[in-house]
């Protein structure tokens, strides 16, 4: 009988450091996952974005180390820890129980948090409904409390972001309709700067709006999946202290998509 040769082979990366000290931290074993993170975190050294971002959340299961309490970070900031029960999946990590379930960061402090210029997230919800929070820094008790918001807002058939100042002043540059977020993967991606706040969907820069002074007050925990309404997936979270310029978010939010949310509805 005769033997035949496979001529079947996987391309592997040319290997990134950081990449590789994440993936030996976090016991990544996927190999797709480890082709992915190094990809993904090469085109974002060579977009120039890599060094402005404080933490970066890979959540699906194939990119972190789908089982377990911790949701690493690969940057090695800031991991978050799971409270209630938020599980693992391909799909991203998963919250079933709105507002017991999510994962959470005591360590970044409000003095963290007033640092903050910059956040955004990629989440598919279970449920439409008003005031979804996939992420938010709540330090005290009202909207005076909340330093930052990501929030789905139903009732105009819209997502934004919401930002609070000391005095509770909020700005939410409107993205417009989206309201095919429970059945595809929605993108936002925020910076704030001197003069304005940019706002991305999906990788299109959708609205700015004049900037004014923020202020975190007391003391709270950053989380993911954190509201009281919010049922779904994370697939991919990230936060820094650097204003990203609109050509930057556009060039994030390709990396991730092109590396990171292969597969998932967009």
């Amino acid at each position: 009988m005769p033997l035949f040769r496979s001529t079947f082979s996987v391309f592997i990366p040319t290997a990134d450091a950081d990449a590789a000290s994440y993936i030996s931290r976090v016991g990544i074993t996927d190999l797709q996952g480890q082709i992915d993170i190094h990809n993904f975190v090469k085109e974002l050294k060579n977009v120039g974005v890599y060094s402005l971002l404080t933490s970066i959340y890979l959540c699906r299961s194939r990119h972190n180390k789908g089982s377990g309490t911790t949701l690493f970070d690969l940057k090695n900031a800031y991991d978050l820890t799971a409270v209630g029960s938020p599980t693992w999946s391909d799909l991203g990590t998963f919250y079933a129980s709105a507002g017991n379930d999510y994962h959470g960061s005591a360590s970044i402090t409000a003095a963290v948090a007033a640092t903050i210029l910059q956040i955004g997230c990629c989440s598919k919800t279970r449920i439409i409904s008003e005031n979804q929070r996939t992420m938010t820094y709540d330090t005290g008790a009202g909207a005076a409390g909340n330093y930052f918001q990501i929030n789905y807002n139903n009732n105009s058939s819209s997502q934004y972001y919401v930002f609070y100042t000391r005095n509770a002043a909020q700005f939410f540059p409107t993205s417009g309709a989206t309201t095919n977020r429970n059945s595809a993967y929605q993108s936002l991606q925020t910076s704030m700067g001197a003069t304005e706040h940019r706002q991305m969907t999906n990788g299109q820069l959708v609205s700015t709006t004049l900037a004014t002074s923020k202020n975190a007050t007391g003391t709270g925990t950053f989380k993911l999946g954190s509201s009281a309404t919010f049922q779904g997936y994370i697939a991919y979270a990230n936060f820094g202290t650097q204003e990203l310029t609109v050509a930057q978010l556009s060039d994030l939010e390709m990396c991730y998509n092109n590396y990171i949310m292969t597969g998932l509805m967009r």
